[in-house]
This record gives C-alpha cells, structure tokens and sequence, in this order.
C-alpha cells in the first residue's frame, strides 16, 4: 500500500476558500477501499474523514476548509502602552494532513503527511487592479488565492491610503503588519512640519515574534516607546515605518487635526487581508435608539377587597397593557471627514467586515454594520465625498424587567 499526495493548496491560501488535497493510492481498485484523511491542530486529532475514490481516476479528493476556518479566534487584542500591541501568529492556522486508508474496514492510518497554513483573508472581485503596493499595480498571478496576502508580505496589511491619515492628537490608531522575513528590524518615526520636512526622527530595535504584528500609532504610545515628548498636540504630523536591513516599509503618513466640534468615533474593523484598520467618524455623527417591547394584556378591572375597581387606593388605573421587558438597541449613523477615491474603495471592506469595534471612552464595543449596499466613487464624476455608514451597537441593554 502507498499513498501519493498528488495536489495541496498554493502557498498562502485563504481559509475562506476551498482547501483541496488530491492523493492517489495503489489500493484505490480494491473493493470496499476509502482513503481516511486526518485533521490535526497542534498534534490532535480534529476531524476524520473517509473518502470513496473518484470513480474516473480513483483519486482521494479532500477539502479543509470548513474544519480549518472553525479555529480561527479573534486577534484584536490591544494591550500595554508601546507601539507593539500584539505579536503572534493568529491571523493563520497550522494544521497536519494525514492521509491513510480503509480496506474492507482496516484503517491504517497516516500513510503520507504534511504540515500547511491557511491565512484569515479572503481575495476580491479583481484581484489583478484593486490592491496596490508602492504604487505599483499588482499582476494577476497564476494562483488566484494566493495573489493578496502574498503580496503584501514584510509589509503593511492594508489597501487604504497610507499617504493621507487624519488623526486627532490622542487617538487610537491600528495598524498590522504582516512578517514574513524574520531578522533585526528597527522602527522609525519621522516628525515632519507642515512643509513635509523631517524636524527629527526617533528609531530602536523592535521585536517581532510572530506573522501578524499589531501596532497602535497613537501620540501617546510613540512617546512611550520613545521614551520622551516626541509628538506633542502642537505637531504637525510623523511617519512611521520599519526597515528590515535595505528594506524600508510603506511609510504610514499620520497627519494631526484638531475636531473641536463634533463627537468623533473610531471604528476598528477587520480588513480583507486580515489586519486590523482604523477609521476615525469626525463630523455630525447621529445616535438613535430602538426599542423593543415585550407586552401582556390584562383586565384593567380588579378585586380590590370585595369590590371591583380599576383604579388602585393611590388613585393609579390599573394598567391593561402591561410592559414586562423593554430592550434598548442603540444605532449610530456616522460621517467621516472628506475622503480620497483610494481610501473609499478600501472604506468597502468596513462594511464587508465581520468584526468591528467602536472605540467609546478607552472601551471597545462590538458594532454590526447596518448598511447593507455600498456604492463605490471615483474621483473624476464624483468630485469630493465623504464616506456615511449605518451601526447598531452590538451590546442591548434591558429597562427593569417585571
């Protein structure tokens, strides 16, 4: 008996498509034969499942990917008060194939093997024209599932542009970066004035121990890792990026503004490719509520002693609809500052992302995205526009229940 693993996914493959594994046997004539294919994560045994040869060719045809995306966790996790909030390998999932048969109810596993990852992203509509790296268009490559995240290894994990953030001094602001390439890497922060000048810079050695590496860029957690007052809320504006020997990142261009007159929210979402992004809501952003009551209908006559009344002896009428739950859902429609078309088209993935956060406060609350279309501009028709998006606060709350 030996099996041959003839076909895997690509390099990089997303969870979020289909994991084909094709093996041949020399058992697969025999009568009663079924190839068995092992699922491990972290040496267990996740999942079996036994296979009948393909009946033109007699391969074992296998997909991953509905047992493999299962164990992906949610890798927001924002801590300390540095720069490196998060560095691991969460934005994947490592897993083992084993292949191995059944003959006439005798399983022998494990006959051939291999160890893989899927990554949490999921590619667009046009692969070919939509993502950009350097301002330089990406080509179409020969394995379609792989085109994204491959692209954007040793890099920042994002398609907005990151020639032009807005923030307001104080502000949270995520970004990932995907490693790929390990060795010493340094970080730099360029304080620039309003000519685009660098009127200092600050760099150390940064420790990344893992593919996904979230930063936050806020003023405050520079200076932390500075050590000093780099950028005050009188600074115009810093770039930061990292440089790897001869190769330096997309540098991220933040540019402070003052929003003295609206309640602004930030929105951290989940983006395509698996990082994490910020958007910041700085003009009229309007809070509603719905609520939602649970009702129950009684005669509004009762006994009161021995006579029959619908008033009680504080002079109330009895209620004859009687409200005993109330749930509060809490829904924001808010408006960004004027956007470019580059950072629109990215704005889509916003609304497309299965996990967003609004930033309340310090605290993190789970938002649901109540748009449900979403339509894309171009600069050349639309002239300037800024971007709107429906949310309901993932969070209800209830009146006093009776």
């Amino acid at each position: 008996m030996a099996i041959t693993i003839l076909d895997t996914p690509s390099a990089y493959p997303s969870m979020h498509d289909d994991l084909w594994y094709v093996s041949s046997s020399t058992n697969s004539a025999t009568t009663n034969f079924k190839y068995v294919y092992d699922v491990k994560i972290a040496g267990n045994l996740i999942a079996r499942s036994k296979v009948f040869p393909d009946p033109v060719n007699g391969y074992g045809i296998f997909n991953a990917s509905p047992i493999i995306r299962a164990y992906v966790t949610n890798y927001f996790e924002p801590s300390g008060s540095s720069i490196l909030v998060a560095t691991n390998d969460k934005i994947k999932v490592n897993y083992t194939i084993e292949i191995g048969e059944e003959v006439s109810g005798v399983v022998t596993t494990n006959l051939a093997n291999g160890t893989y990852n899927a990554y949490n992203f999921y590619p667009p509509l046009f692969a070919d024209i939509l993502a950009v790296k350097n301002n330089t268009p990406l080509v179409l490559s020969s394995y379609y599932d792989n085109l994204l995240i491959d692209n954007f290894s040793d890099d920042w994990l994002t398609e907005r542009d990151t020639d032009d953030v807005v923030l307001e001094h104080g502000d949270n602001f995520y970004a990932t970066y995907f490693r790929i390439t390990t060795g010493s890497y340094i970080a730099y922060c360029d304080v620039v004035n309003e000519s685009g000048s660098v009127v200092s810079t600050y760099s150390n050695p940064i420790t990344l121990s893992g593919e996904f590496n979230l930063f936050n860029l806020q003023a405050g957690h520079i200076n932390s890792w500075a050590g000093s007052t780099l950028i005050t809320d009188a600074t115009y504006g810093y770039d930061f990026y990292l440089v790897l020997g001869v190769a330096v990142t997309r540098k991220i261009k933040i540019r402070q503004k003052c929003y003295p007159k609206y309640k602004q929210y930030n929105l951290h979402f989940l983006n395509r490719l698996g990082g994490w992004d910020t958007m910041k809501f700085a003009l009229v952003n309007r809070r509603s509520s719905e609520f939602e009551r649970s009702t129950y209908r009684r005669n509004d006559w009762q006994l009161t002693g021995s006579t029959m009344s619908n008033v009680d002896s504080f002079n109330r009428y009895n209620e004859t609809a009687l409200n005993y739950a109330i749930q509060h859902k809490d829904k924001y429609n808010l408006k960004s500052d004027w956007v470019n078309e580059q950072d629109y088209t990215w704005l889509g993935q916003l609304v497309a992302s299965s996990i967003v956060y609004m930033e309340v406060q310090g605290a993190y609350f789970p938002v649901t995205i109540a748009s449900t279309n979403y339509t894309y501009k171009v600069q050349s028709a639309d002239k300037l526009f800024n971007f709107e998006i429906d949310i309901e606060v993932s969070k209800y709350i209830n009146s006093q229940f009776r």
